[in-house]
């Protein structure tokens, strides 16, 4: 009876042990398996902020009208308001394009400028400005989509604002290395005089960024010209220091503090004819330097090296010294005349000057001297009291660009280069375009400023003329009336 007994529980025992395992296997559970963690739950994404402006060429793009709002600190605006002082100083930054915005950003900005410099204070003329967005150690990472810094031109010697623009893009076109542009409505903070500035160009700074995106080898230095008539020479290149009085160095002065680049190439180019030509070919970007001579003559920039001032550019040179030259300043394009778009008295005290509204200014595209708007300036402290030969005194342009017009295989590649610069402008029907800007910042120009826009779109055409007449005179023709040679 007990081992019967014994036998049913044992029985009982092993019937109650195989169906919990087989329970435990009808779930899917191996001996051999290990048991699935509980997944963690996944982080969710940050949301896009649709509001953020993420797009750099939103802010190059002249078809629209950006915002920009700069708040000055008093102590800040104690400085800006000496045209004299040229120091980076405090400000808050934000600018806005449509919908979108950049956060506020603490920058540190300055005045910019020589003869259109002036004080945050003044309003008959405002005032432009470096934006400096890597300004100190606890900002060296910040930046505006990619940008250190941003220039804001007030186009107060550009009567029609439309010129920088222009002017900027046909050297890009014609593959000189050039700055972008926007417009910009800049607002400032309530302590300013007159914080409604208007229309202001939004400039692609030449610094440390441009000169990564347009040139693939390692940049050396980056020259600029402090003032007018500053020619390239021996004599000009001054002392081992980052600023001087003819050059100042605008990049690479830290891993390179000397001038040695600089003074080599002043030197090979006092030379002229087929050893000038030699050296340029080696020590300098010479087919875009030729462009660029032709671009300058295009626009009628009198403001350039080539022009009768030889101011407003800048140069780059890589390790190996090699010259760059690139535009800058070109507010005075285009026919622009403003010396004469005031009465002549203003400039000269006690002649008589007769004023001129809305007139061309042109100098020619094949001489080695020309005159500018200014000229008669020049000419009343030279003692010419004839008025004709006032308006029209001669000034001598860059040695480089007077030596290449005597230079027949120079003078060849400048007026293809002109040829090309004035099919473009058929092409893409530049004219036209001019005009039809204007439409876009219609709202911040005046009735003066809208005749201006008017008269730089004619303009072109004039000087489409002028070159044909040009290289009629010089060049000779191939069979399909393709420039063969010029002199």
């Amino acid at each position: 009876m007990a081992n019967r007994d014994q036998k049913v529980m044992w029985a009982s025992i092993a019937l109650a042990v195989v169906l919990a395992v087989g329970a435990v296997f009808a779930d899917g559970f191996s001996p051999n398996q290990t048991p699935t963690p509980t997944p963690t739950p996944t982080k969710t994404s940050k949301p896009v902020d649709r509001a953020a402006l993420t797009d750099i060429k939103e802010i190059f793009n002249p078809s629209q009208v950006s915002n920009i709002q700069l708040d000055i600190p008093a102590k800040s605006q104690k400085v800006l308001d000496n045209r004299n002082r040229d120091e980076y100083v405090p400000a808050t930054f934000q600018i806005t394009v449509g919908t979108k915005k950049s956060p506020k950003m603490s920058v540190a900005i300055k005045l910019k400028g020589t003869t259109s410099r002036y004080g945050i204070n003044t309003t008959y003329q405002f005032s432009s400005y470096k934006v400096k967005f890597d300004f100190d150690k606890a900002h060296k990472k910040q930046t505006l989509l990619g940008l250190k810094s941003l220039t804001l031109n007030a186009m107060t010697q550009d009567s029609s604002k439309l010129h920088e623009t222009f002017a900027y893009e046909t050297y890009r076109a014609m593959g000189v290395p050039a700055s972008r542009t926007g417009y910009a409505h800049l607002r400032m903070s309530k302590n300013i005089p007159h914080p409604n500035r208007g229309l202001y160009l939004v400039l692609e700074s030449l610094d440390d960024v441009f000169l990564g995106e347009n040139f693939q080898d390692v940049t050396q230095h980056l020259y600029e010209n402090n003032h007018n008539f500053t020619e390239i020479a021996p004599y000009t290149v001054g002392k081992n220091v980052k600023l001087d009085s003819r050059f100042q160095v605008k990049e690479g002065w830290k891993a390179t503090p000397n001038r040695s680049d600089l003074r080599a190439f002043a030197k090979g180019i006092q030379a002229s004819g087929r050893k000038l030509w030699n050296f340029l070919e080696t020590n300098s970007d010479r087919e875009a330097l030729i462009m660029l001579f032709a671009v300058d003559n295009f626009t009628g920039g009198w403001d350039t090296y080539s022009g009768p001032l030889q101011n407003n550019f800048q140069f780059r040179s890589n390790q190996l010294g090699k010259m760059t030259f690139l535009p800058w300043g070109l507010d005075n394009t285009w026919g622009e005349n403003y010396f004469n778009d005031v009465k002549g008295s203003r400039w000269v005290k006690g002649y008589d000057v007769p004023a001129k509204f809305h007139d061309d200014f042109f100098f020619p595209v094949d001489s080695t001297t020309a005159a500018f708007p200014g000229s008669f300036q020049m000419a009343h402290s030279a003692g010419v009291k004839v008025i004709a030969k006032m308006t029209n005194y001669q000034l001598t342009r860059g040695a480089l660009f007077r030596k290449c017009l005597s230079f027949s295989p120079c003078a060849t590649l400048y007026f293809q280069d002109l040829t090309k610069v004035s099919q473009w402008a058929t092409e893409t029907n530049l004219a036209q375009r001019i005009i039809a800007q204007g439409s876009v910042i219609k709202k911040f120009t005046s009735t003066y400023a809208k005749a201006e826009q008017k008269r730089t779109g004619k303009w072109v055409g004039k000087r489409q003329t002028q070159i044909a007449k040009a290289i009629k005179n010089h060049c000779k023709l191939d069979a399909s009336k393709q420039i063969k040679t010029c002199k």
